[in-house]
């Protein structure tokens, strides 16, 4: 589809929420509207966040920055990611489906390098690749803070993309709520929050629920371009298993086995059961009888073209040492017997036509009884082999047809449950924070057939059959997090200290084996394949605060340091096999403990440079430094075919960057401002140590000597914001143009090193630069919001061979453009319409690049079509205390219906469906009531 056409679907989308009066929009809080434009007075007013903060920490943060309101989108059960639908510059990729792993990336980041907090804490765990989103409940928070470019000093660490910041919500007044929701698919949430006075500060205490069985109906690309495959193997084989008499008459007969003149060939040919008697012998005559009677002429016409078979009995009867004493070769021989052979005799006289008939005898009745069993078994329809198979490929090749033909599908292994609890207690000086959630969920099979893409085109059986040793898979994952901070102002002092601590029980077993395909895959020895344990434990200490150095200065500070620990187990973990050469190997590096441990100061310096408060500049620096440890208990790795893994390992990192933000405000109505620094991500634990399993630290060479492991990705951005507030179209309107751009060095990228492991590699490099545009518009009874991103991503590789260069690549999932819309009406205080419309461009899902063509090109890329989606729904209170929500996602059901364009070598050209299918219409209904 032409950029134009996919526009178009866009503007089609915006078009219909702007001409719908039942829809409208949640407004989205630019941070510049918090903002007093009075310039940078650094008076000590306060406002809470998580504990007691002065009103100017909001503007400590110079870079862009959205404020989510999620009480702005009470009912419509949305979860973290579709809240951040709403930002620009930010991608949701809901990896295996919704209710499943679900990450975010920035800017054209990768879904590493964007940092999560919860209430200031990080929440990215060491052994995780990326912070899964669908495991992070909304039900209790407050706002949700998304920074990109510019990330303040109080977040620690250095994240390319950017941060978020999802922050609880503070207990103020007495009040008590419950909210109950149903939805398509099985749908079903329910939530109690109560907040009170307790002692000298308020308590929050909420409970919430959410399942859903998952089973949504999509159309199987695979299975529909499979059908005429099945349809020729069918027809194909019952063709055999219709001729498979008469072409055995004519085997029989042209082979000379039998001797049947034209009007018995005719007979049997038209007479399918007297042929059968006579093969049975049940009839007047045998096949077996007639097969002796000929034994002699079909051994003649068998092996009249291949002496070569009794050259051992003519060397035996002393041919063959007659030949050699004459002075021949051996090669002589053998073409002495082949020409005699054929000529019935020759002139040297070494075979005249008795011998070889006495030959031919001798060899035809040694073998007689075997030829006639042999013979008469595979032309019985009832004993022979390949008729048996021609009715087995026909049976097989019917079911795979009915699959194919019948393309739709109800989604298998795709439900989830989900439960959190949140107890808060805070009052002017300290929070106290406890919180839990368990996730348990089934993980779906993917569409391509095991994660290959090349695999997608025959993937017909997925959701009907359990196609692998391994399926029922089911993942369970517990955390328990406690807080405890306390902030004090002092004079121009405002500081605080924070502890936390973060559990992680993350299990993983596949409740069904199949153990017909349990030797063909290898599963016996693949760790992880049956169960696995992560059993993840954080602890970190925060000192922040911001001292007023002047009326004109203000400086912010913050130090962290955390310790996590990571056990690891699981099935094979520790397995023994033998390789080529019969010597024990372990088939995993026996990662079974990570240590990581992160340190983090940063400084910023907010600087009013004029006596209006016109010109502010932000300096910062950073230092972040991050040590991992990996163990193995031990175990001896003398024989270990991955012997650059040791028993103990562990890399420090560490380095400084600096960030620079420089706004000027013009007027009331029109500011710039610009930000610019560099980064330096710390890698998580399994970026360097591997998983334990199929994941392993990377080899310095072919002999594994000198353990090399990755380093810390870096880059550097750029970007500048036009910021405009005004009157337009009658409305008060504020908008925000933003040009961004980052260059990324030292990208890691997940390589297959062998047959059964993968390291990660510092092999890419790359730029990304784009637009931002997002307008608010506010009429007296509609609200309208705005957002648009086009990104731009240049992306290398670096070659295989030393020393020649990057190749060019696509980045993966990474669309160009992207836009949301939302029209919120507001007729009165009790009634509330809203419709809201999300395009994502098409984005590539394979990183290489054919360039040898712009079509073979982009076909390597195996694209995904875009994609516009539509929500509608109201909201009615017909009393103080009551709220009812009615909707409707995704309302033409476009999302299962996505698909990938996939010219894939050896299968027909067509579309496959993505990895893992998504959801489509979602009808829900939500009841809230406050006591």
């Amino acid at each position: 589809m032409g950029k134009n056409a996919k526009l178009k679907n866009f503007a089609f989308g915006v078009a219909l929420a702007l001409g719908c009066s039942a829809f409208g929009s949640a407004q989205i809080a630019f941070a510049e509207e918090a903002l007093p434009e009075d310039g940078m007075d650094f008076a000590l007013e306060e406002i809470t966040v998580q504990g007691k903060r002065p009103i100017w920490e909001e503007k400590l943060s110079p870079g862009s920055v959205d404020v989510i309101r999620t009480e702005d989108f009470k009912g419509e059960q949305k979860t973290l990611a579709d809240m951040l639908l709403t930002v620009p510059g930010l991608h949701v990729r809901e990896v295996n489906g919704k209710g499943q792993y679900t990450t975010v990336t920035v800017r054209g980041s990768t879904a590493a390098q964007v940092g999560i907090f919860i209430d200031g804490v990080l929440a990215n765990l060491g052994g995780d690749s990326a912070v899964d989103l669908s495991t992070i409940p909304v039900k209790n928070v407050e706002r949700i803070e998304v920074y990109r470019g510019y990330v303040p000093s109080r977040f620690g660490g250095t994240f390319i993309g950017g941060v978020i910041n999802i922050v609880t919500k503070k207990p103020e007044t007495t009040n008590v709520s419950l909210e109950v929701g149903k939805s398509s698919y099985g749908g079903r949430k329910g939530s109690l929050e109560l907040t009170a006075p307790a002692g000298a500060g308020s308590l929050m205490v909420g409970v919430n629920y959410e399942s859903s069985d998952g089973d949504f109906k999509y159309k199987n690309y695979a299975a529909e371009r499979q059908a005429p495959k099945y349809e020729a193997a069918i027809a194909e084989n019952q063709q055999l298993i219709d001729n498979f008499n008469a072409n055995n008459i004519d085997a029989l007969v042209n082979g000379q086995v039998i001797s049947l003149d034209q009007n018995q060939v005719d007979y049997y040919k038209a007479n399918s059961d007297a042929w059968v008697g006579y093969v049975q012998g049940t009839g007047n005559e045998s096949l077996s009888s007639d097969i002796k009677e000929n034994i002699f002429t079909y051994y003649e016409n068998k092996y009249g073209d291949a002496p070569g078979m009794f050259a051992q009995q003519l060397e035996a009867a002393g041919y063959k040492d007659a030949y050699l004493n004459a002075g021949w070769s051996e090669n002589d021989w053998l073409d002495g017997v082949r020409e005699d052979w054929l000529s019935n005799g020759g002139s040297d006289g070494i075979m005249d036509d008795a011998k070889k008939n006495a030959i031919i005898q001798e060899y035809a009745n040694a073998n007689v009884d075997k030829e006639v069993a042999n013979w008469t078994e595979k032309v019985d329809p009832d004993q022979s082999k390949d008729m048996a198979g021609y009715r087995d490929a026909v049976e097989k090749n019917k079911e795979q047809l009915k699959k194919a033909r019948d393309a739709y599908r109800w989604r298998k292994y795709n439900d989830y449950e989900n439960g959190s609890a949140i107890v808060k207690w805070q009052n002017a000086d300290w929070v106290i924070k406890g919180t839990y959630n368990k996730i348990d969920r089934h993980l779906p099979d993917s569409v391509w057939g095991g994660g290959d893409v090349y695999s997608a085109p025959t993937n017909n059986a997925v959701d009907i059959d359990d196609l692998y040793y391994y399926d029922s898979r089911r993942q369970k994952v517990e955390s328990e997090g406690l807080m405890l901070q306390n902030r004090k102002q002092t004079g121009k002092l405002d500081i605080g200290w924070m502890i936390d601590y973060l559990h992680q029980d993350k299990n993983y077993v596949a409740e069904h084996i199949n153990w017909d395909h349990y030797n063909m895959t290898d599963a016996s020895s693949v760790p992880f394949r049956e169960w696995s344990e992560y059993t993840s434990d954080k602890y970190n200490f925060q000192v922040d605060g911001s001292y007023k150095l002047s009326e004109k200065s203000m400086l912010d500070f913050q130090m962290n340091y955390s310790t996590e620990r990571m056990d690891v187990d699981g099935s094979n973990l520790d397995k023994l096999i033998n390789d080529q050469n019969n010597n024990s190997t372990t088939y995993a590096g026996l990662r079974n403990r990570y240590d990581q441990d992160i340190f983090n100061l940063q400084i910023q310096n907010s600087i009013t440079l004029d006596d209006k408060g016109d010109w502010v500049l932000t300096p910062g620096i950073r230092y972040n430094q991050s040590k991992i440890t990996g163990y193995s208990n031990g175990k001896n790795f003398d024989k270990n075919q991955f012997v650059w893994v040791k028993p103990k390992e562990s890399q420090t990192d560490g380095k400084a960057t600096w960030q620079l933000a420089l706004k000027k405000r013009f007027d009331d109505r029109f500011t710039l401002r610009t930000t610019g620094g560099t980064y330096y991500r710390l890698l998580n634990m399994s970026e360097i140590a591997g998983d334990g399993a199929g994941i392993l630290p990377p080899p310095a060479d072919s002999s594994g000597n000198g353990s090399a492991f990755p380093v810390p990705e870096e880059g550097k951005q750029f970007d500048i914001s036009a910021i405009m507030t005004n009157k337009f179209l009658g409305a008060e309107n504020d908008t925000i143009l933003t040009y961004f751009w980052r260059d990324s060095e030292n990208m890691l990228q997940l390589v297959r090193k062998g047959k059964d492991y993968w390291c990660y590699f510092n092999d890419n490099k790359g730029t990304v630069r784009g637009l931002e545009l997002q307008s608010n518009f506010k009429w007296s009874k509609f609200d309208l919001d705005l957002q648009v991103t086009y990104q731009k991503p240049d992306m290398q590789r670096k070659n295989s061979v030393a020393g020649y260069g990057y190749t060019d690549i696509w980045a993966t999932y990474q669309p160009e453009w992207e836009g949301n819309v939302r029209l919120t009406y507001n007729p009165s205080e009790k009634v509330s319409m809203f419709t809201e419309a999300h395009y994502t461009d098409e984005y590539f899902t394979d990183s290489a690049k054919d360039m040898s063509s712009s079509e073979a090109a982009y076909l390597s890329g195996k694209p995904v079509a875009d994609l516009t989606v539509i929500n509608t729904g109201f909201k009615l209170k017909p009393t103080s205390n009551w709220q009812l929500t009615f909707g409707c996602n995704d309302i033409f059901n476009e999302a299962p219906k996505s698909k990938i364009r996939a010219n894939i070598a050896g299968y027909p050209a067509g579309y496959i469906n993505n990895e893992f299918p998504i959801q489509g219409r979602t009808y829900y209904i939500t009841a809230k009531y406050d006591f």
